[in-house]
């Protein structure tokens, strides 16, 4: 019997072998994007921090009424305020690239999981085809066993024990073959 389960098998093997790269490329990619989403996103939380003490100092010079040291630390919270925007559309940004590295490592690891069924299924059915292929030839060695009868000592229930052995093997066939469909 000619075994193409094997070429099949080999087929979803390198087709696997050609993702699983690709997708812990994706994964390194990923945690480097999460560092960077981290380090920004601690930038906007420092700058927002930095922010809310100027405006704290700015009230206080504004009821000491202080025109220089408060025109310096307003400027500071300009400053402040542009740093948090700043890095808060680069988390943004960074978040978005996380969000498509994410989806295209989700995408790899559905077709991986659908190879690994894929294989797991045709490795039954392989298992299957080499039982239904045993079982025939079982039965070809009780059929040819029936007929050369003539010898040795008499056993009056061996055909119809041979017969009922190979009726077996044909059911057991059929019903292998349902259970492989």
């Amino acid at each position: 019997m000619l075994d193409n389960y094997a070429e099949f098998i080999g087929r979803l093997e390198t087709a696997a072998g050609k993702l699983t790269p690709r997708r812990d490329t994706l994964s390194a990619a990923l945690d480097a994007a999460g560092l960077l989403l981290n380090q920004n996103n601690a930038g906007v939380e420092l700058w927002g921090q930095r922010r809310t003490r100027i405006r704290q100092l700015l009230n206080l010079v504004a009821a000491k009424q202080r025109a220089r040291t408060y025109r310096s630390l307003s400027e500071l919270h300009e400053v402040a305020q542009k740093m948090e925007q700043m890095f808060s559309n680069r988390a943004q940004r960074v978040l978005q690239v996380c969000s498509g590295i994410r989806a295209r490592r989700d995408q790899i690891n559905a077709a991986l999981i659908e190879l690994d069924k894929s294989k797991v299924k045709l490795a039954a059915s392989r298992r299957i085809a080499q039982e239904r292929e045993n079982l025939s030839k079982i039965a070809a060695e009780l059929s040819v066993s029936a007929d050369n009868l003539s010898f040795g000592v008499p056993d009056p229930g061996l055909r119809d024990s041979l017969r009922e052995a190979r009726e077996a093997i044909i059911l057991a066939e059929a019903l292998l073959e349902v259970k492989g469909n």
